[in-house]
């Protein structure tokens, strides 16, 4: 099974020994820190419908 998210993805791989070990130290290390600062902006992105169904509601 796939992970839903790439939050759920960066978890996975922080706690695969095996993949971590392949990349390397220093690439597994760098690639978690970029893939989690990419989904930290994503998840503070308001989307268009958010926008459409909240802006005017609340």
């Amino acid at each position: 099974t796939l992970p839903p998210n790439l939050g759920a993805a960066v978890d996975a791989l922080e706690d695969d020994e095996v993949i971590q070990d392949a990349l390397g130290e220093h690439v597994a290390e760098k690639f978690i820190q970029a893939k989690t600062a990419e989904y930290d902006e994503y998840k503070a992105e308001v989307s268009d419908w958010e926008l459409d169904n909240y802006l005017e509601t609340y």
